[in-house]
């Protein structure tokens, strides 16, 4: 028996009539929560789709709250809850730097800065993909009618609809299945990027538009995002040596730096390119090694660790070096070319000492000792002549040969 008697009586007479009004109280009773719930259930599948180990995102979540993104060193999408909106109207300050003022917008620069109730270590990981305020209640009218078409088609024993209104309610459900689809990629295709902006060095609000023919909304906005240089998959020792003399000249000016403190700088300061993943660092830093063309000015020099005691790098490897390091470690350390050449110097001019030193040694060490002399008053026999290697003349007395050896 139908749970809606009215319906179940009028059905014979007119079955797609009362097919179609069944749908449309179903979907006036929707709440909103329930139609974001549907969106993010689609969103969260572009979460394990289109990403590549290169060229994509380490991860990929829906995020509503900052408690929603973890605070990896890796950079990650952030596909934004449907409440969090962006409307490219909504900004303040001056025509020629204006900035977005949305709630997207807002609830962006909250999870660059903070996890929770915790300052984010990671803020150069950070990656927001936002829907559009105005194509969103396209999106949501089609979830809507899906959702209601569903109902409907799973209701058609309960409706008692034949069997011709309930393949047509299949129908109908597919095609807004599909609709959703497309309008998912034309709603979300606002991608908001972190940056360090203004001598305030304080952190604003980039907005790029998603391009591209892909249907994975991670890979387009990757995609977008590495034409636009926010999202850096290859980085080579030049350009390297260019942060180095730039943001980070201050930790340069030391001598040398360390990998894990150079990646845990990369990650935390928007002020530096965003790089994908530390894979991308140590390929750069390793190149460094091969490029020997001006290196002292564009590159730097390698070491597995520095003596302190004696004030020496260890391990250092200087560009045209036949071996790079085997494994890059947090304690590998990026050397500035002035200290790795100078202990180059020392170390080969040392080198030249010590072989110096075993030369001299090998020519002093095993000298030909001067034939045995007898006295001179004393007749030249055999033993005379073995008393005179023994150093002594016939009467026992040290010869003249034995006290000039004495003497030296």
């Amino acid at each position: 028996m139908s749970p809606i008697p009215h319906l179940a009586r009028k059905t014979k007479a007119d079955p797609l009539a009362e097919m179609d009004r069944a749908a449309h109280e179903f979907a006036d009773r929707l709440t909103v929560e329930r139609l974001q719930a549907e969106i993010v259930r689609r969103l969260e599948e572009h979460c394990t789709t289109g990403r590549s180990s290169e060229e994509g995102f380490a991860a990929v979540h829906v995020v509503d709250s900052t408690n929603g993104l973890p605070d990896t060193a890796e950079v990650q999408l952030a596909i934004l809850h449907p409440r969090h909106l962006h409307d490219p109207a909504d900004v303040h300050g001056p025509m020629e730097s204006p900035i977005p003022t949305s709630d997207a917008a807002e609830h962006t620069l909250r999870l660059a800065s903070s996890r929770g109730r915790q300052p984010r270590l990671h803020r150069n990981a950070v990656i927001a993909l936002a829907p559009d305020a105005h194509h969103y209640p396209m999106l949501e009218s089609s979830v809507r009618e899906y959702l209601a078409w569903s109902h409907v088609a799973a209701m058609a024993h309960a409706l008692s609809l034949p069997e011709e209104a309930a393949d047509q309610a299949l129908t109908w459900k597919e095609a807004a299945d599909h609709s959703i689809g497309s309008l998912l990629l034309d709603t979300y295709f606002w991608v908001l990027v972190p940056v360090l902006e203004g001598e305030e060095e304080r952190i604003r609000i980039r907005v790029l538009t998603a391009e591209g023919t892909s249907a994975d909304l991670a890979e387009r906005t990757a995609l977008t995002l590495r034409a636009e240089g926010e999202l850096v998959t290859v980085r080579d020792d030049h350009a390297i040596r260019g942060d180095l003399d730039g943001p980070l000249t201050d930790r340069w000016r030391a001598g040398h730096i360390s990998l894990g403190e150079l990646w845990e700088l990369y990650t935390s300061m928007p002020s530096l390119p965003r790089l994908r993943d530390r894979s991308v660092l140590e390929a750069g830093l390793v190149s460094a090694i091969a490029d020997e063309l001006d290196w002292q000015y564009q590159g730097f020099a390698l070491a597995d660790g520095y003596d302190q005691r004696k004030a020496s790098y260890l391990g250092l490897r200087l560009p045209g070096d036949d071996q790079p390091p085997e494994a890059m470690q947090e304690s590998t350390l990026v050397v500035r070319p002035d200290r790795a050449v100078e202990q180059r110097h020392s170390d080969t001019a040392r080198e030249n000492l010590d072989k110096l030193r075993t030369i001299d040694h090998l020519d002093h060490e095993d000298p030909i000792p001067p034939l045995p002399r007898p006295a001179r008053a004393e007749e030249l026999t055999a033993d005379a002549i073995l008393r005179a290697g023994e150093g002594r003349d016939d009467q026992g007395r040290p010869t003249a040969t034995d006290r000039e050896r004495s003497h030296r």
